[in-house]
């Protein structure tokens, strides 16, 4: 006769599991697209908004995973605002021929204007430092001819007299060759009598109106120095209105 197995004890019911106390949730990481994208995004102007471009892509693709990640994925912010300043950047790089064609002429301006404020400066000083030099005799004027070997202790530097724009060109001013032998206060009209004028470099140190270029080498006008001691740019339908001989009646060409 068979015996019957032994009945088994009932189990007592086993406990849930639950997570150790003190655990902390794994945090949701940034996104490097999102962070790509800002960096691209603020050196863009410095590349021209080349680096705009890939900023664009990365913010576009960062901003989805982001929202796509149910919270995994954080840096939400970082990609907007690199997908604004790379779209910024490539609004420049698709202007940028627009900006150049209405720059450039202002930029030419600007240079043109700084070279001639420049020469007249220059006549300036050389217009002071021959009214210094006719104090100490007898106020009389230096020699046409040798003029700027005269001048030079009282100008201090022979870049005065060299052109703006090309100062390895050489000296490119000139003296009014009629007032040789001259006294200032002999001149009777000095506010319209030349004294010296912007001329084409390796001109003659000495001349009359025939040295001027036959168009202004500056904006404005040719840029005369009187005897009274100012300078100003002259237009060339305003030359006649000029003293050149003081010894003459009037203006003389």
């Amino acid at each position: 006769m068979t015996s019957s197995p032994p009945d088994t004890p009932p189990q007592p019911p086993t406990a849930p599991q639950t997570a150790p106390s003190g655990a902390v949730p794994a945090r949701p990481k940034t996104s490097g697209h999102a962070v790509a994208s800002l960096i691209l995004g603020i050196v863009g102007p410095c590349t021209a908004g080349l680096a705009s471009i890939a900023g664009l892509i990365l913010g576009i693709v960062g901003l989805s995973k982001i929202k796509k990640s149910a919270g995994a994925i954080r840096g939400q912010g970082l990609a907007i605002a690199g997908i604004i300043l790379s779209a910024l950047g490539v609004l420049m790089l698709a202007l940028s021929p627009i900006l150049v064609a209405i720059l450039l002429p202002a930029i030419a301006g600007a240079q043109a204007q700084a070279r001639a404020l420049t020469c007249m400066n220059n006549l300036k000083q050389i217009t002071v430092a021959a009214h210094m030099y006719a104090m100490d005799r007898e106020n009389r004027l230096p020699p046409p001819d040798s003029w700027p070997e005269k001048l030079l202790p009282y100008m201090g530097s022979e870049d005065l007299l060299n052109d703006p724009s090309d100062p390895a060109a050489g000296r490119a001013v000139a003296m009014n060759a009629a007032l040789d032998d001259m006294r200032l206060d002999a001149v009777r009209d000095a506010g319209r009598t030349v004294l010296f004028f912007a001329c084409a470099p390796g001109a003659p140190p000495a001349g009359g109106p025939e040295l001027l270029p036959p168009e202004p080498r500056y904006r404005g006008g040719h840029i005369i120095a009187f005897c009274d001691g100012h300078v100003e740019r002259v237009p060339p339908d305003e030359l006649d209105n000029l003293i050149w001989d003081p010894r003459g009646e009037g203006p003389s060409n």
